[in-house]
């Protein structure tokens, strides 16, 4: 979502809850409310609920917090995982390798749906069960780019043969 379209949302509700909540919640839960920060909480909560609806309800498409798996490698990946040395696998040029931008893709989608459905274990959570997996595939020894040594060196599909007699 927009920040300007968080902000006319908040001021368009602000006024009617603040009233709602006044008349409607006793003096204990008002003082709950008047606690430092609480409010930042709530619209925070607010704003998720709304682009969850607008999403799902509204055909919205989501905030993306990195516009493509290129964005998503250059910005998040290459920082999350460093260069270990010579026994590390790796050529600069990883978008190349379509098996290697596949996985990427995946690792960047993947990550996105964590972002919106896990916000403060985002990251952990990604580096833990899809990251870590995918890298170690990605840098280890039987790693699509090992012939890259020196320069870059383009994969190649896995064979297959057609299907005789059509597809069943």
């Amino acid at each position: 979502m927009s920040h300007l379209f968080d902000e006319t949302i908040v001021k368009a509700f602000s006024a009617t809850i603040s009233e709602v909540a006044k008349t409607a919640l006793p003096a204990a839960v008002q003082d709950v409310l008047a606690t430092p920060r609480l409010s930042d909480h709530l619209a925070r909560t607010i704003e998720r609920e709304v682009e969850q609806f607008a999403e799902t309800e509204l055909g919205v498409p989501p905030s993306l917090r990195f516009t493509d798996e290129f964005a998503f490698f250059d910005d998040y990946l290459r920082y999350a995982y460093e260069s270990t040395g010579m026994s590390q696998k790796w050529c600069s040029r990883w978008w190349a390798h379509g098996s290697v931008r596949f996985r990427i893709r995946s690792m960047w989608l993947a990550y996105e749906a964590l972002a919106r459905k896990e916000p403060a274990t985002c990251d952990e959570l990604f580096l833990r069960t899809i990251g870590d997996h995918h890298m170690t595939l990605l840098t280890g020894e039987g790693s699509p780019m090992r012939a890259c040594d020196t320069n870059h060196q383009p994969g190649k599909p896995l064979k297959s043969d057609p299907v005789e007699g059509g597809a069943s």
